[in-house]
């Protein structure tokens, strides 16, 4: 007999203290998940910029050295004083380069220059594209067409084999022996709901009983 159906001394509810237990006391076991986990953190190693490696590092000098590559590398003027504020220069600093007026303008002449060869040369890539591209397109034009040709010729049964008038024959004309059954009358197949009287008991009787 079944015990569902009979109530209990502790009746279950639903909880932190579920089952028949809560009356005599909280269970002490917990989940490994409800465990405190990452209690330290993860602190930074040489090489992984550090505080100190920030201090010493000077970083304007090199994300201005990284532009100047990428630009350098696009083909594009770069204009220092548009993106960085400009530090006080002094005509007396040994150290800094005060550009004049001249080696302005022929810092433009050289970009124009650069700039008329750059456009010539894109001109030309295009020139040879399209010609390309033309060229292309006639090619598959004359193939289609040859293969629309053969296919035509070949359509055409009296080009394929021109001199084939005669009537093929059959690999039996010449046999000796030939159409010998023409001449003997086959028996119906009849059926008899009898198993005495019918053809296959006959035949029976007639090959083994004779």
């Amino acid at each position: 007999m079944t015990t569902a159906a009979r109530p209990t001394w502790a009746p279950a509810k639903g909880g932190n203290e579920q089952g028949g237990t809560r009356i005599f006391g909280p269970s002490q076991k917990y989940s490994s998940r409800d465990i405190a986990s990452h209690t330290t953190l993860k602190p930074r190693k040489d090489g992984q910029d550090t505080q100190d490696e920030l201090q010493r590092r000077n970083l304007r000098e090199e994300l201005e050295d990284r532009e100047r590559r990428h630009f350098s590398s696009k083909g594009a003027r770069r204009e220092i004083e548009d993106r960085i504020v400009p530090r006080s220069v002094d005509a007396d600093d040994a150290d800094v380069d005060v550009q004049s007026d001249d080696s302005e303008e022929d810092e433009d002449d050289d970009d124009g220059d650069d700039e008329e060869a750059l456009l010539a040369e894109l001109e030309r890539l295009r020139k040879e594209k399209a010609e390309q591209k033309e060229r292309e397109e006639q090619e598959k034009q004359e193939e289609e067409l040859k293969a629309k040709e053969e296919q035509l010729l070949r359509g055409n049964p009296l080009l394929n084999n021109p001199t084939s008038f005669s009537v093929k024959r059959r690999w039996d004309d010449d046999v000796v022996f030939k159409n010998q059954a023409r001449g003997e009358t086959k028996t119906p197949k009849r059926f008899i709901n009898d198993t005495i009287r019918n053809d296959f008991h006959r035949k029976f009787l007639q090959k083994y009983m004779k």
